[in-house]
């Protein structure tokens, strides 16, 4: 009964901290596999971002050492391992979240991901105690099937990429007239920027925009206020919500180019930017400060 006693007491004092393990580790997942969505390593937000998703990760595998000490992991297997399978399920989750916006880098992903943490799973939990023949043919037929569908659903997406970007006339230039006074280049790319991030108008002024996308990825630019980008990116994502090419927009396919002419009738601060699927989020905007016309 006292041995009872004790245990019921472990577990009672176990649980908060295993707890905050399950939070910690599911938490850093959801990072990084937030970092496989917007582009790993293909900007400093992203790469900080999915550094933070490890070191959670990291803290919840150490805090589920401390509630369960008996459990045989060594620190090796929480710490090092446990890299290898936070990065894993990132780039597993994140590659099918983003399989629709971003099929060519998702086709890859989502099989590296899965291969890692199918390995990282035999490491902390299988070593030694299954028959390795098994996990390996296991390991050979699911990473098969994944790779499989990875492909097949490339194709899907490749075949049908018109039909599952948001609403736009995506690659379709703006009509182009011979009003405007001013003309810029703007270039693009997959790291989320522009280039140049910022320049200036004059209020009055009727801008030539040309874009070109150096990237691998669809990318757009949108001119507006803040608030008003801010407020259509809520209502993107609200359900049934539908949208048409508007002329303040231009979307450009990779190693494509587009434009559009804007005519800038208020001063002040308008801001360009992209409302690709987390690409907005990602840092991909810029400023244009439209000084008042003199009188």
């Amino acid at each position: 009964m006292i041995n009872d006693n004790k245990i019921i007491h472990k577990i009672i004092m176990n649980f908060p901290i295993s707890h905050i393990s399950s939070l910690c580790k599911y938490t850093g997942i959801s990072f990084t596999a937030g970092a496989i969505t917007h582009g790993f390593f293909s900007g400093e937000r992203s790469f900080w971002t999915a550094v933070f998703g490890i070191t959670i990760y990291l803290a919840g595998g150490t805090l589920e050492k401390i509630a369960n000490p008996d459990k045989d992991h060594s620190w090796t297997d929480v710490l090092l391992i446990g890299i290898v399978a936070s990065i894993g399920l990132g780039f597993f989750t994140g590659g099918l979240q983003h399989f629709p916006d971003s099929p060519a880098r998702s086709s890859w992903v989502v099989p590296v991901g899965f291969v890692m943490s199918l390995v990282a799973m035999y490491l902390m939990e299988g070593k030694g105690k299954v028959d390795r023949k098994k996990v390996i043919s296991y390991g050979f037929i699911s990473s098969i099937i994944v790779i499989t569908a990875s492909i097949y659903t490339l194709s899907h997406f490749k075949g049908h990429e018109s039909e599952h970007e948001h609403g736009h006339d995506h690659g379709a230039p703006a009509v182009v007239s011979s009003s405007a006074n001013r003309e810029i280049h703007i270039e693009m790319d997959d790291t989320m920027k522009f280039s140049p991030a910022s320049w200036d108008a004059v209020q009055g002024d009727s801008v030539r925009i040309v874009v070109t996308n150096k990237g691998k990825l669809v990318h757009e630019l949108v001119i507006g206020r803040e608030a008003d980008l801010k407020q259509h990116l809520i209502d993107m994502k609200k359900p049934g919500f539908q949208d048409h090419h508007h002329d303040n927009e231009v979307s450009v396919k990779p190693g494509q180019t587009g434009e559009l002419i804007w005519t800038f009738n208020q001063p002040g601060d308008w801001i360009m930017g992209c409302l690709e699927d987390g690409h907005f989020e990602a840092g991909m905007k810029g400023m244009i400060k439209v000084t008042p016309k003199a009188r």
